[in-house]
């Protein structure tokens, strides 16, 4: 969750005059940090919370990592906020089932 938080504390800026592109370079490593780490779920765990979409993390992770030459800063928005929220929130309580544990 590390790297959801650090995410969501550099995604404050994007989209502001003061974003650059230092900022939306050190988000879409968090990003792509993040989804590795979904990618590295297995399915079992993945079913467990439908609701998140976690092929859409993934996806991600791969743009980032071979199409990053097509980003902008609205793509890289569009990935923050919301999705990032309901991931860490899916993230806590897959930890809280597995009593607490860094299973999830």
């Amino acid at each position: 969750m590390s790297a959801i938080r650090q995410a969501e504390g550099l995604a404050k800026d994007v989209g502001s005059d003061e974003c650059d592109e230092v900022v939306v370079a050190a988000i879409q490593y968090w990003v792509f940090v993040i989804g590795e780490a979904v990618k590295g779920l297995s399915a079992e765990t993945r079913a467990r919370r439908p609701q998140v979409p976690w092929s859409d993390v993934a996806r991600m992770r791969d743009l980032i990592g071979h199409h990053y030459y097509k980003l902008d800063t609205q793509i890289v928005r569009a990935t923050i906020g919301s999705p990032l929220a309901q991931l860490e929130r899916a993230c806590i309580e897959l930890r809280e089932e597995n009593g607490g544990s860094a299973g999830a």
